[in-house]
């Protein structure tokens, strides 16, 4: 069954929303180092609106002119407008329709964002919910579509915008809970994906929530991601993510 990325976009868009409204601003956010809530809430709210930009214009949108307020509810109702401004814009648009993206993915089509904004939030939400307190999580099903989001769009995009090169080397992502395996290798310069039985120089196993998590450099909070084979080339591959 595929999954209704608009949906799962909106409903974190509200409960991120909710973590900003309820949370003190100078709370901590343990996945991305120097921020705090109130930054977080900036930066969800600001890739909204750089997001509309992009639809509105077909290409790399302009700086927008709206900075999110102060307060906790006004910045909360900040990213509920900007939020819910997006998602009706993606709705409208044809999933198959070309369009102006940043990440070197083809083809070029409206359906991306759909996908990589469920995602952002996805993370950023539970990022917010932790930082407030909370014991957040993630749908299974939905964590391993982030993880394969990671491979297939968002680290070909983080090496291309960094200028920055893959390990040489071939890594294995295994889902112990839904039975997924990615392997990765990164000889030619830039991340490809091999054949899922094929072998790998390191592998990692574990949960797919663990696995989202780990590779966007957040805490598992105690599960464990397992490592068999090269300790130093998961390792290499593992220090790519971030926030």
């Amino acid at each position: 069954m595929s999954l209704d990325h608009l949906s799962l976009l909106a409903a974190d868009v509200e409960a991120f929303a909710v973590a900003v409204e309820t949370g003190p601003a100078e709370a901590p956010v343990a996945g991305c180092p120097g921020w705090d809530l109130a930054a977080l809430g900036q930066h969800l709210g600001d890739i909204h609106r750089w997001v509309i930009g992009a639809l509105i214009t077909g290409g790399p949108p302009p700086p927008h002119d709206d900075p999110a307020p102060e307060s906790r509810s006004a910045r909360a109702a900040w990213v509920r407008s900007g939020g819910a401004r997006m998602i009706d814009m993606i709705a409208a648009i044809d999933p198959d329709a070309p369009t102006w993206h940043p990440f070197p993915v083809e083809p070029k089509v409206a359906g991306l964002w759909r996908r990589r904004q469920a995602q952002e939030a996805s993370v950023h939400r539970w990022d917010a919910e932790r930082a407030i307190g909370g014991s957040p999580t993630i749908e299974t099903s939905f964590a391993a579509d982030g993880v394969d989001e990671y491979w297939t769009v968002m680290l070909p995009r983080l090496l291309a915008r960094e200028r920055r090169a893959p390990p040489t080397s071939t890594l294995a992502v295994e889902l112990t809970d839904v039975g997924q395996r990615w392997v990765v290798d990164g000889s030619t310069g830039v991340p490809i994906l091999l054949a899922s039985n094929h072998d790998a120089a390191a592998t990692l196993r574990a949960p797919a929530v663990a696995m989202l998590l780990r590779l966007w450099g957040r805490p598992t909070d105690g599960v464990v991601v397992a490592v068999t084979g090269d300790q130093v080339i998961a390792d290499t591959w593992l220090a790519l993510g971030g926030a």
